[in-house]
Order: C-alpha cells, then sequence, then structure tokens
C-alpha cells in the first residue's frame, strides 16, 4: 500500500470517529439515522417509499414484463459469467487467449485514489438503481416494502430496500424470481446504456459542446520533459511541430514519427511551448513527453460550467459507471451465498416440480433441483475464487 492510500485511510478512520461523536452528542436517531457500530449509517425515510409505490404501481403492467424479461436474463447473466471465469482459467492456465484480472475493488491498493471520485459516485449510483429496482419489482407484486432509505458504508454509498419477509416467502414463484432478478436487470440495463454513450460520446455532449478540435493536457507526470518546460494540466494543444492534431489519436499519430531526444513544440491555447523531449521507456526510438491527453472539445455555452476539462471527468465516471454496473449484474446473480443470485437459484431450483424426480449422491436420495444448485453453488465459488487469486498471483491488481 502506498504512502497516499496509508493516509487517506488515516483520514477516512477520522471521519468515521467524528461522525459517531456527532451521532450521540445531537442523538441524531431522531431524525431516523442509525449508526452501525461496523461503520454503517442509515436514514430510513417514509418519502421514499412514496415515490417507489408510485413509480411501481402509475407502470405496474410495464414493470412486470420488464422484470419477467429479467428472469430469463439473470439466467443468461449466470451461465455468461460461468463461462467467462472458466474461459479465463483456461487461459492462465494453457496460456491461450488474454488473462482479464477479476479483483475487488479497493481504493490504493486496486485501483489509484486519483480514480476515487468517479469510484464513489459510480458505486452510489449502482447501488441506488439496484435497490430501488428490488423495492419498485415488490411493490409491484403488491409485497409489503418496510423501509427504503440511503445508506453511507465506510467510503461508499447507495440505497437499501428492506422487504417484509413473511410477505416474501408467501410470495407466488414467479413473483420472487421478478423480485430477486431486478436489481441485477437494473444494473445490466444502465450499464448498457453508458457503453452507449461512451461509443457516441461526442454525439452525448454536443448540445453543450463542439466537436473535437485539439486535445486537452489532463495529467502532467512529475520529473518529466513536459513538467520541466512548463506544460500544466489543463493546457489545450492545437499543434505538434506545425502540424495539426484534432484529438488524442492523432496526437499521438504525430508523436510516434517524431525521433527520441528530439526538440517539440507545442502550440497551445496559451503560447507556443518548446521542448527537449526525451526517450519513451517502452521504445526507446520515439520521444517522449511525459503527459496524458484527452480530446478538446470547446464550450458552446455557458463556459463557466461546461469546462473544458469537464468531458475528461464526465468520460472517466462513464466508464467507471459502466464497469461497476456490469460488474454488479453479472457477478452478483452467481449462486452464491449472500449474492442476489444465490437465493434466486434457491428459488428456481428448489420448487416441487423439479425436485421430484431425484438422484443419488453420497449415499443419499436428493432432488435433481437441490443437486443442480449444490453443484452451480460450489462451480460457482470456485471459479471465481480461483480467478481472484491467479489475478492476486501476475500481480494484475491496480487500475487506473
Amino acid at each position: 500500500m502506498n504512502t497516499d492510500a496509508v493516509t487517506f485511510f488515516i483520514y477516512l478512520f477520522i471521519f468515521w470517529v467524528v461522525l459517531f461523536i456527532l451521532h450521540k452528542l445531537f442523538k441524531l436517531e431522531r431524525y431516523q439515522l442509525e449508526f452501525k457500530p461496523y461503520l454503517v449509517i442509515l436514514w430510513r425515510t417514509r418519502r421514499l417509499n412514496s415515490i417507489l409505490f408510485k413509480i411501481a404501481m402509475g407502470f405496474r403492467g410495464f414493470w412486470k414484463i420488464v422484470f419477467t424479461v429479467g428472469i430469463f436474463l439473470a439466467i443468461g447473466e449466470t451461465l455468461f459469467t460461468l463461462n467467462f471465469l472458466l474461459g479465463n482459467l483456461i487461459s492462465y492456465y494453457y496460456r491461450v487467449g488474454e488473462v482479464q484480472p477479476v479483483i475487488p475493488l479497493i481504493p490504493g491498493i486496486t485501483f489509484s485514489l486519483n480514480s476515487l471520485p468517479y469510484f464513489i459516485i459510480s458505486i452510489v449510483l449502482v447501488f441506488i438503481f439496484h435497490e430501488f429496482a428490488h423495492g419498485i419489482a415488490a411493490f409491484a407484486e403488491n409485497l409489503t416494502v418496510k423501509n427504503v432509505g440511503l445508506l453511507l458504508a465506510v467510503f461508499v454509498g447507495g440505497g437499501f430496500v428492506e422487504l417484509d419477509e413473511n410477505d416474501m416467502n408467501s410470495a407466488s414463484f414467479i413473483s420472487k424470481l421478478r423480485i430477486l432478478s431486478s436489481g441485477s436487470t437494473a444494473n445490466l440495463v444502465t450499464g448498457i446504456l453508458s457503453l452507449f454513450m461512451i461509443a457516441n460520446f461526442s454525439f452525448v455532449i454536443s448540445p453543450f459542446y463542439g466537436s473535437s478540435s485539439g486535445v486537452i493536457v489532463v495529467e502532467v507526470i512529475n520529473g518529466s520533459p513536459a513538467s520541466l518546460y512548463g506544460v500544466k494540466n489543463g493546457d489545450i494543444l492545437f499543434y505538434i511541430n506545425g502540424v495539426r492534431i484534432y484529438d488524442s489519436l492523432s496526437f499521438s499519430n504525430v508523436l510516434s514519427n517524431i525521433p527520441a531526444n528530439s526538440t517539440v513544440v507545442l502550440n497551445t491555447a496559451r503560447g507556443d511551448l518548446i521542448i527537449v523531449g526525451g526517450a519513451h521507456p517502452t521504445n526507446p526510438s520515439k520521444v517522449f513527453l511525459g503527459i496524458r491527453v484527452f480530446n478538446y472539445y470547446p464550450p458552446k455555452i455557458m463556459p463557466f460550467i461546461f469546462t473544458p476539462e469537464f468531458p475528461y471527468h464526465y468520460y472517466n465516471f462513464l466508464n467507471w459507471f459502466e464497469v461497476i454496473s456490469l460488474s454488479a449484474a453479472f457477478i452478483n446473480m452467481l449462486p452464491i451465498p449472500f449474492f442476489d443470485g444465490g437465493r434466486f437459484f434457491e428459488v428456481l431450483l428448489r420448487n416441487r416440480i423439479i425436485n421430484s424426480k431425484k438422484a443419488l449422491f453420497k449415499g443419499r436420495e436428493i432432488g435433481v433441483g437441490e443437486l443442480i444448485l449444490e453443484i452451480l453453488k460450489f462451480t460457482s465459488l470456485t471459479f471465481l475464487l480461483l480467478n481472484i487469486s491467479q489475478s492476486l498471483f501476475m500481480g494484475s491488481i491496480f487500475l487506473r
């Protein structure tokens, strides 16, 4: 763990101690705030109950269709995830294809603290969409929702929905499946929408920004040639050695044709900057400046709000939101205890029709559905743990 990560967790601990003191000092429980000893704050509010109820009942038929489709999507997500995890293991052990890291997201350990704001906003929204979808599905099935609210857990937050377990247990087979798969369905839909927005990013921001007409500097590496010659975050570049650049791709293409240790002239919004470049760490024959750039989209309106840097931050948020949404949709539907998939497949495979047929397992008769469930549980947990272990062994544990 680097120094920044240690500092972050120290401040995080101090923050929680202060919250705990304030909670006790001002008796915040009277405002429906509950502080748990395992660093969770819950805020229950009837207003959210009312909002979710109106959304559910106003479009009840629509939600029933969507969440019925979600049942089949949930089964497909599970099969896809198991196939991915198995293929990843085969790629690792037999050296065929590319191995994808499967890692828990821990600030400062598995991803940079620079990405923490995008991570926090994304995971809060993913939690809210997931939990509120459960609430909408429950209301649409005429089940009792005891509490709806918001939570803050360590450094992440989100929504939560508490269902009446008696109502849930007595609900019909199809109602249970709709409710249990609804959260994953919501995450899948929002993840796909964010992918579409990433693929059509210029169009998405077109009401507020023009087409890309240069690049904006988003990071200057300390000690690099760019930092020594005065390049700053937020600098907008239009030309390199007199060659017009329109986006990050043309920026990379122009630099790739400049030899190492060459003099590079950057035409920026604040004038020309002359830099003596170095040699690129991965290709010593090419010039190295030490900057990361993103497309520059000139603001059309209200530049004090829609700043040149905003598209870069929005693009990063969309990438994180897409990754977390789709991960929540697919991983959460694995038939593992404490995951939605654990209970979903219990309902699906423990019904009387499937278990009317028996199979011999460890010297005793067991329903076919029960047997399939146990195999799925063991296989899912094994595949997931093996993938995480191999990622740790490979050292593939740090993301930007």
